[in-house]
């Protein structure tokens, strides 16, 4: 049982070796979805018919959603540095389920942050404006939803 142990803890470190450098490097603004780039933003207002008012609003919800976000990245990387280290002191089971759920529990803030934004958002738009949004399928979403 013990070397199951090891195996799986060296696939988690593994795993998070991976996985951390992918996300260090995506800039803040593409695909969080909390943020969004001015870019983003301009292309949007020029394809849905923005006025600068809409344009205004959209700017200052993103960049509150930007601000929230940035302290849950901050404690969603303390406790992946928590999990981490549990792991490699191969820390009892019950332990690392109640780090992993930590970790969870962060994730879900973060999407509640990007999920509030985007509603706000979107309820910026007229009944035209989200038709047009809409008519671009997946493609609209990396600017209200955010990527994985």
């Amino acid at each position: 049982m013990n070397t199951i142990k090891k195996t799986i803890a060296s696939a988690l470190l593994a795993a998070f070796a991976l996985a951390a450098p992918a996300s260090a490097q995506r800039p803040p603004h593409e695909g969080a979805g909390a943020t969004m780039s001015s870019s983003r933003l301009d292309f949007l207002a020029g394809y849905l018919g923005l006025t600068d008012s809409q344009k205004s609003q959209a700017k200052s919800i993103f960049d509150a959603a930007s601000t929230a976000s940035t302290t849950a990245q901050g404690q969603l990387a303390a406790a992946r540095d928590a999990l981490t280290a549990a792991v490699k002191t191969n820390a009892a089971d019950t332990q690392l389920d109640r780090l992993a759920a930590a970790v969870g529990t962060v994730h879900g803030q973060i999407e509640a942050i990007r999920a509030k934004a985007n509603a706000k958002f979107y309820a910026l738009f007229t009944a035209e404006q989200k038709t047009k949004f809409d008519a671009l399928g997946n493609r609209g979403q990396g600017g209200i939803r955010g990527g994985d």
